[in-house]
């Protein structure tokens, strides 16, 4: 590899660093790499996934890395979650590991819209849409709450105000986001299964013995 530098966020110093490859693994089938980085800052060890790219003179170079060790800035969702509401979640994880936390929130709230406008259609305000889950059953009394304090938190990201979103509440909105996707849409799924599962075997008539 001609280039030796990678770029990828530190977690213990909480930014973007274009940091030295102490050494790498390389899968020529997806043109990937795994680093081992070292941060020019705190000196601290970091552990990415990256693709590797050619330029005009066939020498290869890393792509930004997505760190994978220690603590992944990415939490995935499961497969039941809608693929733009992931999107969302994710865009919002990206901001918050980059310490744009207004945007953070914001993100948080455009994938709770998608939320609202998909079980609960018709309604014209998110605050609406939460009521109306909240009404059908679709989510507790405390994930309205959390709801509801991620829309207020959402409105202060968006628009102008001398109160900041701080690091904190911004990572707790990210957290309940989650929470509200994975209950929604996961746990609501594995429960219905769980009792369709349960239903079926008790339909099904009792084995006869042969004498």
């Amino acid at each position: 590899m001609a280039q030796q530098n990678v770029v990828i966020d530190c977690d213990a110093c909480a930014m973007r660093v274009n940091s030295a490859v102490r050494g790498a693994v390389y899968d020529p089938d997806s043109e990937s790499a795994i680093v081992l980085t070292q941060c020019p800052s705190c000196k601290g060890p970091l552990v990415g996934l990256t693709e590797v790219y050619y330029d005009e003179n066939d020498n290869g170079n890393y792509a930004h890395a997505e760190r994978v060790w220690p603590s992944p800035p990415n939490t995935e969702l499961s497969n039941s979650v809608p693929l733009k509401a992931k999107r969302d979640i994710r865009d919002a994880q990206k901001c918050l590991s980059h310490n744009i936390f207004p945007a953070a929130v914001v993100m948080c709230g455009r994938a709770l819209e998608r939320l609202t406008k998909e079980k609960a259609p018709g309604k014209n305000s998110l605050a609406d849409g939460l009521a109306e889950l909240k009404a059908q059953g679709i989510i507790d009394d405390r994930l309205f709450q959390w709801a509801t304090a991620l829309r207020k938190e959402r409105n202060l990201g968006a628009h102008a105000a001398e109160e900041d979103v701080s690091k904190e509440n911004a990572t707790d909105v990210v957290a309940f986001t989650m929470a509200i996707f994975e209950y929604v849409y996961t746990l609501t799924e594995k429960y219905a299964d769980f009792v369709a599962r349960k239903a079926a075997a008790a339909a099904k008539p009792p084995a006869t013995s042969i004498v």
